[in-house]
């Protein structure tokens, strides 16, 4: 009986190491999903304070002037360019995305309660990516709490166009094409505190799917 008990306890003491391995906690997206649910609260806010813990931006200005006074004007005023020619574009009928993201959380309504799908992610200690999906669905929207006369901006196709449209305004239908789904990647990189903050934006323009308004009013 002992020899095959002492045969036994590698055998259970293996499965108790593996069992650990395999009940360890996976990587979760949950650091760079938190960043940038305060980034797109900012942007909707026009949080200058919180946009500056958000992007990588505003510790590059700080390098590069050394003194905290000069970067905090620097910065606004970068940010205040991309919020500027925002609104310039969505009333040109195309928008041209900044590279920090600010734009892309404008128009897609990113803010707080929104919920995006994480289609992959990669943390490292100093850097990382997170690719999201976006589906919009703005024939189907009640769009009831907006005044009549109310302007609404709705992202179409090709990536960048954008439909100005007038709430209680009649439309032809087949004469638009809005966007249905995109994904964007956002890379990140700790700062000297270790804090995340984006680094950069892509929208992913060969992930784009378009669909046709069948809808006469909003």
């Amino acid at each position: 009986m002992k020899k095959y008990l002492n045969f036994a306890l590698p055998i259970i003491a293996m499965t108790i190491l593996l069992s650990g391995i395999s009940c360890k906690k996976k990587k979760d997206d949950l650091e760079f999903r938190i960043t940038l649910s305060k980034f797109f609260t900012a942007v909707q806010k026009k949080d200058y304070k919180a946009l500056a813990s958000t992007l990588y931006l505003y510790d590059e200005i700080l390098n590069r002037f050394g003194e905290e006074g000069a970067s905090k004007i620097e910065f606004k005023k970068k940010i205040d360019e991309i919020y500027d020619s925002y609104m310039k574009e969505i009333q040109e009928g195309h928008l041209n995305f900044d590279p920090y993201g600010i734009k892309a959380a404008k128009i897609m309504g990113l803010g707080k309660g929104f919920y995006y799908l994480t289609v992959k992610f990669e943390m490292n200690e100093e850097d990382g990516y997170i690719i999201l999906k976006h589906s919009f669905s703005y024939d189907k929207f009640d769009y009831s709490a907006f005044p009549y006369g109310t302007t609404l901006f709705f992202l179409g196709c090709p990536v960048g166009k954008i439909y100005k449209i007038i709430r209680g305004k009649t439309y032809k239908k087949n004469k638009r094409f809005y966007l249905k789904e995109i994904q964007t990647k956002w890379y990140f990189k700790r700062d000297l505190n270790n804090n995340w903050k984006i680094v950069k934006m892509e929208i992913l323009k060969d992930t784009a799917k378009c669909q046709k308004s069948f809808r006469i009013e909003y």
